[in-house]
């Protein structure tokens, strides 16, 4: 966690510090070491809210694109459940940076509690999941568009599109560098989703205007349709 309450203000974690947890007003500790980020933690208890994560310098450069007021915002569902969104915006778009595995059903729900939302996934966590994106997009139909190039990607090439596509909502894959891949729309076993710089992206989520959209392709090839049929998935 980056901030913690103390006499009714924000503040991050820094030697010695005390603070109160935002969400449960449990006290926090100061951890300030070496191997990780700066952050709050709860004393001697999990998380009060569930669905978090340990944060990353992943997770706080992707905070750091955007004002320090819109992130780590809490909310309660109507049982009275803590969740703390990592980015909302004044008008109420969640993102949400996420790092390590999340099992399918969690990854729905927490997409149901927060929509409008979409979620930016670090492609890097595992070795072999960006060899076999690169892969599935090397294997996947191009539709050049005055737009730029919409790539078009059988859903079962990829370990992180079969994980990713069942949450139905905009997701975008970093793979490190200066744009992300975002998977736009599907269409049966098939996403369409671009190269997208992360500025114009950030730009969009900051402006609330719409991410590029995606308009569905003519029909495949049976050609290609072909060299799908029989085969398996690489994982």
């Amino acid at each position: 966690m980056r901030f913690a309450i103390q006499n009714d203000r924000r503040i991050e974690a820094t030697p010695g510090a005390n603070g109160k947890c935002p969400g449960c007003s449990a006290d926090l500790i100061a951890r300030c070491g070496t191997k990780k980020v700066w952050h709050w933690a709860h004393k001697g208890q999990r998380h009060c809210d569930h669905w978090w994560e340990n944060e990353t310098e992943w997770h706080r450069d992707w905070k750091n694109n955007f004002p320090s007021e819109w992130q780590e915002i809490a909310a309660r569902d109507e049982t009275g459940e803590l969740h703390i969104a990592d980015i909302k915006t004044p008008k109420g778009i969640v993102v949400e940076f996420q790092h390590s595995y999340i099992k399918p059903d969690e990854a729905r729900k927490r997409t149901e509690f927060h929509n409008p939302m979409f979620w930016v996934v670090d492609g890097r966590r595992r070795k072999t999941d960006h060899k076999q994106f690169q892969s599935a997009i090397a294997d996947g139909v191009k539709h050049p568009t005055t737009d730029g190039l919409i790539q078009q990607l059988w859903v079962y090439d990829s370990r992180l599109l079969k994980e990713w596509v069942p949450v139905g909502v905009i997701v975008a894959f970093d793979f490190g560098g200066d744009s992300v891949w975002i998977l736009r729309r599907i269409k049966g076993d098939w996403v369409y989703g671009f190269d997208y710089p992360i500025s114009r992206l950030v730009e969009h989520i900051s402006k609330h205007t719409q991410i590029p959209d995606v308009l569905f392709s003519k029909p495949i090839p049976r050609r290609v349709l072909r060299r799908y049929r029989g085969r398996r998935a690489r994982f």
